[in-house]
């Protein structure tokens, strides 16, 4: 290379390097941003649409707070997004799910002058009214959403003019009509959602047709009584995925013609729960043998179990059956799922179905199985073993039904259960020794099931310390209960209630919202509820033993308490001062069977001007009555205080 063509070309590859870092040094300082330079600002015009939106609408979550005068650029408003190049505002995402109050008000016509809005979401607001026909002059929205608040009215038909939109929903809200034949015309559409709409009915839906490019339809709520070609209509749209039409007043499927019963091979989600429908629709469900079907809800119907070649469905999961009114062997439905489904079905919810015979060793097939609710049958006999091997089994709801399960089963190989539910089964009269071989159990219920054994020491030493919800109430279970309650950190419900306990009563963990352990022989005082400052418990019963003592004064824990029932007890002594932190409570009872007086608290009224209460004696009767309405003032609890120390007899109620 010549050396003057060498030495230029080193000068001008040094210029190059130096400006590109003196660029980088300036981005690394905040001073340059070539696409900050390059970005506009929102136009006056859009910036004073929208400030003419916000003036007549109520906020009080203040979601529109940076929406102000003095702040020019309004593309860096909340929930305004505008194009980089050209400054237009183009979307609005204004809803409201994470706040309690949205906004409502009027929906101004300034929205108008938004000319390249091409996406307006308003959910979850409390806006009410009617839906404002002027939306249909917003043509280029590809995303609109008005759901979940209180529109009212019908749907305008002028959404029809709205041709490029891709996703469209009113789901609840308060409307009612028809819905509008015009919706035909929006052929973009891949999301339509009109479930829980309101009071809205179809007549004819010829309209759906058009929409070829539909890939989610839900019209839960939405009667379709009078369509009867809903069948074919829906079955002729090639994209569907996903189909929801509970509560639809649908009833016997009529089938016009045959050729569409090739064209519903796309759908993957499928739910048509609480219709009137009967065996009639499985002809419907033929062809999909071979598709990608997932889910499917037929519950809440009149089906009289389910055709043999439904157990084709290769990519079934999940199977809902539950509140059928035919009379159905429970065998005879899991022969008829026993093809390939038997590989992919994980969930079966059956519940309430009029199952009958026995839980037999067909269950075995289905090793994909992680969830069984059989609840609500008339199945009888002793639970197969079998059930105990499926290896992905984490939740087992076999309540109210007539079945027998040994205690001496092993449960070892289902190392994924988390929940077990057997009320009212048989299960007693010994203590399940299978109970000690699930290691990750959260949720128990082994109420009503015939156990009058001693709890062993080892249920509660052994227990997984995930436990969250523990009933074991309505048997006649007995001995004491270990100082071990207050080790489970997440334990939330606890349900001994109706047994035959006895000793005094443990702490217990201090994030339970729900605790019964009533009609028992428990004695002792009640000094362990000072253990429960978790704040969350809204349900206390401990009436039916033989505590004794005063009611300690930590009550302030309790803001969140509802229903306290301490009656029937050996309590005396006057209500803590912390009483008066009680103020969600609807019912109390403190009754105590030695003395003949009923103590009750009734008529205490809401002051206008403080928000507390006062109280009403009522003299010349045997019994005080006072009534806490909102939260009780000092007044009113320290006129509760001034009365004779007796044996506690006092019942608290809130109106509804």
């Amino acid at each position: 290379m010549n050396p003057c063509v060498f030495i230029i070309f080193s000068l001008l590859l040094l210029l190059l390097v130096t400006a590109t870092t003196s660029q980088l040094v300036a981005v690394g300082e905040g001073r340059y941003d070539r696409n900050r330079v390059n970005m506009k600002k929102c136009l006056d015009n859009e910036r004073l649409a929208l400030l003419l939106f916000k003036a007549p609408l109520h906020d009080p979550s203040d979601t529109l707070s940076t929406w102000r005068s003095d702040q020019h650029d309004c593309c860096k408003w909340s929930g305004v997004k505008c194009n980089n190049q050209t400054g237009h505002v183009t979307k609005l995402e204004l809803n409201n799910f994470f706040s309690q109050g949205g906004l409502g008000g009027e929906i101004s016509h300034s929205l108008l002058n938004l000319t390249y809005l091409n996406l307006l979401d308003l959910s979850d607001n409390s806006f009410h009214g009617i839906i404002p026909t002027f939306i249909g002059s917003l043509t280029r929205l590809r995303y609109l959403s008005l759901s979940y608040n209180s529109f009212h009215g019908a749907i305008p038909r002028s959404i029809g003019y709205l041709t490029q939109l891709r996703s469209f929903s009113l789901s609840s809200n308060s409307l009612y009509g028809t819905i509008p034949s015009q919706f035909g015309n929006l052929t973009n559409l891949q999301y339509l959602y009109l479930d829980s709409a309101g009071s809205c009915r179809v007549e004819n839906m010829e309209w759906l047709s058009h929409l070829s490019h539909l890939e989610d339809l839900r019209m839960d709520g939405i009667s379709l009584a009078n369509a009867n070609n809903w069948v074919g209509v829906i079955s002729s749209l090639p994209k569907l995925l996903s189909l929801s039409l509970e509560r639809c007043e649908l009833s016997e499927v009529m089938y016009p013609y045959s050729s569409f019963l090739n064209s519903s091979s796309s759908i993957e989600y499928l739910f048509l729960t609480n219709n009137n429908l009967n065996s009639s629709m499985y002809r419907w469900l033929l062809p999909l043998t071979s598709n990608k079907l997932s889910s499917l809800l037929l519950s809440g119907n009149m089906l009289d179990g389910i055709p043999k070649y439904l157990g084709n469905l290769c990519s079934l999961e999940r199977l809902y059956f539950f509140n059928n009114s035919a009379v159905v062997r429970f065998p005879d439905f899991l022969n008829n799922l026993s093809g390939c489904t038997s590989f992919t079905l994980q969930m079966l919810i059956a519940r309430g179905s009029q199952f009958t015979g026995s839980l037999s060793d067909e269950i075995q097939k289905f090793a994909s199985l992680e969830s069984l609710y059989l609840s609500d049958n008339h199945l009888n006999g002793s639970i197969s073993q079998k059930l105990w091997e499926l290896p992905r089994l984490q939740t087992l709801d076999i309540s109210f039904n007539n079945l027998t399960v040994p205690s001496t089963y092993h449960l070892s190989k289902i190392s994924y259960v988390q929940s077990i539910l057997m009320r009212s089964c048989k299960v007693g009269p010994h203590f399940p020794k299978w109970i000690q071989t699930v290691k990750n159990l959260t949720f128990l219920d082994l109420s009503n099931t015939g156990i009058s054994d001693t709890t062993p020491l080892e249920f509660w030493a052994t227990w997984p310390s995930q436990l969250e919800y523990l009933n074991l109430s309505s048997n006649n279970i007995s001995g004491k209960v270990p100082d071990l309650l207050s080790n489970f950190a997440n334990l939330s419900v606890i349900d001994l209630s109706s047994n035959s306990f006895h000793g005094p009563i443990p702490d217990v963990a201090s994030t339970l919202a729900s605790l019964d352990l009533s009609r028992n022989k428990f004695s002792g005082g009640v000094s362990f509820i000072c253990q429960i400052v978790g704040g969350f418990l809204s349900f206390l019963d401990l009436s039916h033993n033989s505590l004794t003592g005063q009611l300690p004064d930590c009550l302030w824990h309790f803001k969140q308490l509802k229903i306290v029932n301490l009656g029937h007890n050996n309590l005396f002594g006057r209500l803590p001062p912390s009483v008066e932190y009680l103020i969600n409570l609807k019912t109390a009872r403190f009754r105590s069977e030695e003395d003949e007086k009923l103590f009750e608290i009734e008529d205490v009224k809401m002051d206008e001007d403080d928000g507390q209460t006062s109280v009403d004696q009522k003299d010349g009767k045997q019994s005080q009555r006072m009534l806490f309405v909102g939260r009780p003032s000092r007044r009113a609890a320290e006129k509760v205080r001034s009365y004779k120390e007796t044996p506690l007899n006092i019942k608290m109620r809130r109106p509804e």
